[in-house]
């Protein structure tokens, strides 16, 4: 009996570290080097703060893999990558790439990743199950020197085409979508910076710090449909997942911006006095978004969270165990497939999973608002499909399935986390299942 209470309390005590590290947020500071683990929700620190250093010193892109389960952080001096397992909070796999490495961004299939190269005008391609530099791309405008070369790298989920931006310069460079070769570029702007591809696919939006403005442009032409005013220094932006709103950092005048992208119209969100906004990265399951505030009066340094059903600071929090935060992960990249909200609570689907972790068997319940066609099936960390659990046409209500931890041919799975994911007509949705022998 008291074997049966202890295998219990590690598989709960594993159950409530699983679920604490789905809901966990990454920060990566700029002057401490360092990443920090925190809760989305309480906004805790999770675990110890992780050196960034050699390879992601000063880190400039901090992103998660479509898939949940790793956060690539790569650093502008370290001229490198790192990768963190999500599960066990340990870095796994440091990359070395070419000098100063400021954008990471994964294909839409997810096998590789891209990071480019301000320095040496090039993207690098990595093989994101080997974790090595299998291929790179020359980009370049023009005569090559630090200005000409590629900057921020954003996905667009239905083209599944990649944009990069140029580094404080005024192309925009559209990708094939194996990131090989260039289609296209335009120049758009003076001073370009981040950019986000609207989850509709139809325009690009490009901060430009130079003129202060977003730089909406229309995907199929490569035109600037419009160019909207935010405030000074706008740096760091990001799209809801439905496309009705952008959030801008406006580094030097300490304020967020929430623009309507029906009208164009923007509200200002005011943070503290001496706020230093960078990196924006919105959970949608949530409704929140997360922006890093640099370094208060050279010494404390901040979080803030947007709330965006009424565009109004929620809350702020003093970061824990980094200085100077300067970019943040908060929820997966979006791709075509809708992965990006790992544990999405929009759709009200209901997707649960218990036990979990579990062995041998778990059951998935969800509940349907009205009929519709469905698939259920299950990933491993990988992102390949394991097995298909359900599919087809399903009535209104609620619906539970058993998985026994076998595949499609019917053979025991390895220990592990899964993914599994339900698609809908209304929606998809996802849930982590954990499996212990």
């Amino acid at each position: 009996m008291r074997a049966k209470t202890l295998a219990f309390a590690a598989l709960l005590t594993l159950a409530l570290a699983a679920a604490a590290i789905a809901d966990t947020g990454y920060v990566a500071c700029s002057t401490s080097d360092s990443v920090v683990p925190f809760d989305l929700a309480t906004y805790a620190p999770v675990g110890s703060a992780l050196s960034l250093v050699p390879e992601a010193d000063y880190p400039y892109d901090c992103t998660m893999r479509p898939d949940g389960s790793e956060v690539w952080i790569c650093g502008a001096s370290g001229d490198g990558v790192v990768v963190i397992d999500v599960d066990t909070q340990l870095i796994t796999q440091r990359i070395d790439v070419w000098e100063y490495p400021n954008s990471i961004a994964f294909t839409d299939d997810g096998l590789h990743a891209l990071v480019s190269s301000r320095d040496e005008d090039c993207v690098a391609i990595i093989d994101t199950g080997t974790y090595a530099v299998v291929d790179s791309l020359l980009v370049s405008s023009g005569p090559s020197g630090t200005y000409d070369s590629p900057g921020q790298l954003a996905l667009d989920p239905v083209s599944q085409k990649i944009y990069a931006a140029d580094w404080y310069g005024d192309t925009l460079y559209e990708l094939a979508s194996d990131g090989l070769s260039v289609k296209d570029m335009v120049d758009i702007g003076t001073s370009l910076w981040q950019l986000v591809v609207d989850p509709d696919g139809e325009y690009v939006y490009v901060t430009d710090r130079a003129t202060n403005v977003v730089h909406v442009v229309e995907q199929a032409t490569l035109t600037v449909h419009t160019s909207v005013p935010v405030g000074d220094d706008p740096w760091g932006i990001d799209v809801t997942e439905d496309g009705s709103k952008l959030v801008v950092a406006c580094e030097d005048d300490s304020n967020v911006y929430v623009i309507d992208t029906s009208d164009w119209t923007t509200t200002t969100v005011a943070l503290e006095q001496y706020a230093d906004p960078r990196d924006v990265d919105i959970l949608d399951s949530e409704g929140f978004a997360f922006v890093t505030g640099g370094v208060l009066l050279s010494s404390v340094t901040k979080v803030y969270v947007v709330q965006l059903s009424d565009n109004t600071l929620k809350d702020s929090f003093t970061l824990v165990g980094g200085t100077n935060a300067n970019v943040i992960a908060v929820q997966p990249q979006m791709t075509s497939d809708g992965t990006g909200v790992v544990d999405h609570g929009l759709t009200g689907l209901g997707l649960s999973c218990f036990p979990n972790p579990f062995n041998p068997k778990t059951v998935l319940s969800y509940r349907l608002p009205t009929a519709s066609h469905i698939e259920l099936a299950v990933y491993d960390a990988s992102g390949r499909r394991v097995a298909v659990l359900d599919a087809g046409m399903q009535e209104p209500g609620d619906h539970q399935v058993t998985w026994l931890g076998r595949d499609h041919g019917g053979h025991e799975v390895a220990t592990g986390v899964y993914f599994v994911r339900l698609a809908t007509e209304m929606g998809e949705e996802s849930v982590k299942a954990v499996l212990l022998k």
